[in-house]
């Protein structure tokens, strides 16, 4: 079952082999477009299937710009197949490229011609000598040829212009090499083909010829590419195999046109050089002088790209951030002018609070004032009409104090003139009251004017001590004793009779009373001044 196929989307089919076909497919995650070599190994021998888990093996293993990238391969047991999935090339392969031109009858450019060289030796160094060519040093002194690990070097024994893959990048064409199907992994020196694989036309003489071969048999296979390059049409051409055969054992090849350069028809005719040992190696084609300038150039125009594709990125980032600026300032405008309206809100809210918290403590201020006025009103007639009851209390307590008085001052003079006073049909009677007895005034404050006192009540009082003046409400107080407790349970002076101490004595007593009631109903109101002395004169 396969545990891939539900990551990728199949579409169509851009190649069919003896052993399978090769599908695009999209990357669900991503979108990104592949190739998918779907190979049936039932029809396989022995042999080739080991070649096929030879080329798992390397693929998985060779990372380089100019080789086709594996990403990886899935089994589909139940139906004896394999799917490796492998690196896009938008520009297909060498040989479409080859057919346009031929069939547009015009020559290819050399450039391009020196750029396919360029990046093949790039990727057959990372292939023979397992790391990628350094950097050029065209005034440094020479170096040697680095040597060959022969456990992990690769031979790809199939180099042609079918299995040269082109990517376009902007102005830019990348070549990589791929389809490593016919490579064979060295383990030992001694580890030789004995099979015949390969394309004829590009083959080397030793492969052909089933002799020991090395990694310059690819340097042969890409001398023929070159070749092929120039002249849109390969180095050895013939109706038979035999013929080809004899053909490539004698390595002898057309001229190649003067339209192109002699360095580059000097590089290809040593790498179709039938010795091997005379045929020069990857690193001996790095190394020379016309390709270490196409290389310095390579790197300059590499570096030149780098900057552009840096100045464009920085030209984006420009533009990015002054878009972002532009936005910021439009945003900051944008809150600056919200601000400036929150506060003219703001303003208005607190003015409109203001002109709201004054209305309503004027009208707060004005209620409390005609509430207070109101109370005011109401505790003065309150206290008016206290004073009032407090006047009527005292007058009539004053009638009855002058009135006992009264009484009790007529034994105190003699018969005759109280008889006098007293008789109202006496001539002296009816002369000071010729309309008979007197009445007493309607009004309690007109009081009449009283007997004179006599001689022994005015000695009494003259020999009594001097008091100091007391004010009304202590006078009136039931604990308070006058002098001689004249007033309070004591003898009078005119008269041993104690009923009228003792009277005036209750009768303080009461008067207190009332007024203890008066002050805690007018909430201990003080009577003012006028009623104070006014009470005196009367009393």
């Amino acid at each position: 079952m396969s545990q891939l196929a539900h990551l990728y989307d199949a579409l169509e089919v851009i190649g069919k082999g003896s052993f399978g076909t090769v599908r695009k497919v999209r990357q669900k995650s991503d979108g990104k477009i592949l190739v998918r070599k779907e190979i049936e190994y039932t029809s396989m021998n022995s042999h080739e299937r080991v070649q096929l888990i030879d080329e798992l093996r390397i693929l998985k293993d060779l990372k380089h710009p100019n080789i086709v990238e594996y990403h990886c391969f899935d089994h589909l047991s139940e139906k004896r197949t394999l799917h490796i999935y492998m690196e896009y090339c938008t520009g297909g392969d060498l040989a479409q490229s080859i057919a346009s031109f031929k069939k547009d009858q015009t020559s290819v450019p050399e450039g391009l011609i020196w750029q396919v060289m360029l990046h093949m030796l790039y990727a057959l160094h990372k292939c023979h000598y397992n790391f990628n060519a350094g950097k050029v040093n065209l005034f440094g002194v020479d170096v040697n040829e680095p040597p060959i690990n022969q456990k992990q070097v690769v031979i790809h024994r199939d180099i042609k212009p079918d299995n040269i893959f082109l990517i376009n990048s902007g102005s830019e064409t990348i070549f990589k090499l791929g389809d490593f199907g016919l490579a064979k992994l060295l383990k030992n020196e001694n580890d030789f083909a004995k099979t015949y694989v390969g394309t004829p036309y590009y083959m080397s003489p030793e492969v052909l010829m089933d002799n020991p071969y090395s990694p310059v048999c690819d340097i042969w296979s890409l001398g023929c590419v070159l070749f092929e390059l120039c002249t849109l049409k390969p180095p050895f051409q013939a109706k038979t195999h035999l013929q080809l055969q004899a053909k490539i054992k004698k390595g002898v090849i057309p001229e190649i046109p003067d339209t192109y350069s002699a360095p580059l028809r000097s590089i290809i005719h040593d790498c179709i050089t039938v010795d091997p040992n005379l045929r020069p190696s990857c690193f001996d084609l790095l190394e020379n002088l016309s390709v270490k300038f196409l290389r310095k150039e390579s790197e300059l125009i590499e570096k030149s790209n780098n900057l552009n594709e840096y100045q464009k990125q920085l030209s984006i980032k420009n533009d990015e951030l002054n878009k972002k600026e532009v936005f910021l300032n439009n945003l900051e405008r944008k809150v600056e002018t919200q601000r400036s309206d929150l506060e003219d809100n703001l303003k208005a809210m607190q003015k409109k609070f203001n002109l709201q918290k004054k209305q309503l403590e004027d009208e707060l201020f004005e209620q409390i004032d005609l509430t207070k006025k109101q109370m005011d009103l109401e505790a003065k007639e309150l206290r008016l009409s206290y004073q009032r009851e407090f006047r009527h209390v005292v007058d009539n307590e004053v009638q009855i104090r002058l009135k006992e008085l009264i009484s009790k001052q007529s034994p105190v003079n003699n018969n005759g003139l109280i008889r006098k006073h007293s008789d109202p049909s006496s001539p002296a009677s009816q002369k000071a009251h010729p309309g008979g007895p007197r009445k007493l005034p309607s009004d309690p404050l007109q009081i009449p004017q009283l007997s004179p006192i006599s001689p022994q009540y005015q000695q009494a009082i003259q020999t009594s001590p001097q008091t100091k003046r007391i004010p009304l409400k202590t006078r009136n107080d039931p604990d308070f004793e006058t002098p001689n407790n004249f007033f309070v349970g004591g003898t009078n002076p005119l008269n041993k009779n104690t009923v009228l101490a003792t009277r005036v004595h209750n009768n303080n007593y009461n008067l207190a009373k009332k007024r203890m009631e008066l002050d805690r109903m007018t909430g201990k109101r003080h009577i003012p001044d006028y009623e104070e002395m006014y009470l005196r004169n009367r009393h």
